[in-house]
């Protein structure tokens, strides 16, 4: 297939945004990229340099085939595929409705008064025992070959990973996609306009940003793809949401159906009530680079004692579970233990302690 022969207005839209729009033609999908429209941290030049760097080389990483400038637009051309895994982790949660207990409203006035209709909920039935250490390798290993190249992704999420529509891979094979917010750090263009200790952090989205970021530190490395990875997982081992659609992960932004976009400060108290506030003299990325200001102003200096990496390794394991309840379903005890030590690698707040993706691949190999 080449782009010459296709003509975009017969295309099929799939998704269009304030950067870019996705066309279908059969077994093709075409990103089409308005030239004079770069938001930053969004550059087309920029996009198409990592594309080309990267190739083919990884299997985790969906392949551009061609490309194209137009006075206007340029067009990338990729192999398509039929489902993201936001919409995979959609497709495994499954009504449940649940009926008050009319003796517990007997005893309980709030509950007599409340509406009597039943509460539905969805419960997550994704097969963690199949699926999430193939899915966790895959990913693990995809960052890992964009982070050996010098690229940090910086938009790290389900809806940026693409499933293998080939019927016959079980579980399927999982590709990255979309490089639009993309760092290449031998891109001397790049970091000439965004230097490296001093780059956009306006990355990332929603609940997968990273503390640092969150914190104005914007001397950040590919750390902050590794913790999107890690609230990723998270999705994969909650229970269950009262949500249609809503796929919950172990922390919250407080976004919903009528605020969708959510809030920073929602998620750093998510963040902070699951895992603890560390010291601003541990914390050291952001009492030298970030915004120590705001952290003392608003949590103080001194953290408030329950910060994960603060607390004895039985604490901390217990901590991992509560927040991801499903761990418990992984049949293979040594597969559940790898997943705990991962999480525990990848859940510091400083970059420089947070697991890379060779430690990562590296504990997952461990007989």
């Amino acid at each position: 297939m080449k782009l010459d022969n296709i003509e975009i207005t017969h295309c099929q839209l799939i998704n269009s945004t304030r950067t870019a729009r996705i066309y279908r033609s059969n077994a093709y999908a075409i990103k089409c990229l308005a030239q004079d429209y770069n938001i930053p941290p969004h550059n087309s030049e920029f996009e198409l340099s990592i594309l080309h760097k990267i190739g083919n080389k990884s299997q985790h990483i969906l392949p551009l085939l061609e490309s194209k400038s137009t006075v206007t637009d340029l067009l990338l051309l990729f192999p398509f595929e039929e489902m993201n895994l936001h919409e995979f982790m959609q497709s495994q949660y499954r009504k449940d409705r649940k009926k008050n207990n009319p003796y517990y409203n007997l005893l309980n006035p709030i509950a007599q008064n409340a509406a009597t209709s039943p509460v539905e909920t969805y419960t997550n039935h994704l097969d963690v025992s199949q699926y999430s250490l193939s899915f966790f390798w895959q990913l693990v290993e995809g960052v890992a070959f964009l982070h050996d190249n010098k690229v940090i992704h910086r938009d790290i999420k389900p809806q940026n990973i693409m499933l293998t529509n080939k019927k016959t891979t079980t579980p399927p094979q999982l590709y990255i996609i979309d490089f639009g917010i993309s760092y290449d750090m031998e891109n001397k263009s790049q970091t000439k306009a965004e230097p490296m200790d001093n780059k956009v952090t306006d990355i990332s989205t929603g609940i997968y940003k990273a503390p640092e970021v969150l914190f104005g530190v914007k001397c950040y490395d590919g750390g902050v793809d590794v913790w999107s990875l890690l609230i990723i997982v998270s999705q994969w081992f909650q229970k269950e949401t009262d949500r249609i659609g809503h796929v919950p992960a172990m922390i919250d932004d407080g976004s919903d159906d009528m605020n969708s976009d959510g809030s920073d400060f929602r998620l750093i108290c998510s963040i902070f009530e699951k895992f603890g506030v560390p010291s601003i003299q541990k914390w050291t990325t952001v009492a030298q680079h970030g915004s120590v200001d705001a952290f003392v102003g608003m949590f103080g200096a001194d953290g408030d004692g329950n910060y994960i990496l603060d607390q004895p390794k039985n604490v901390q394991i217990r901590t991992i579970e509560r927040n991801m309840p499903r761990l418990n379903e992984i049949i293979d005890v040594k597969v559940k233990q790898k997943f705990i030590d991962c999480f525990l690698g990848m859940v510091s707040f400083s970059p420089n302690e947070r697991w890379s993706c060779h430690r990562i691949l590296q504990e997952l190999k461990r007989p």
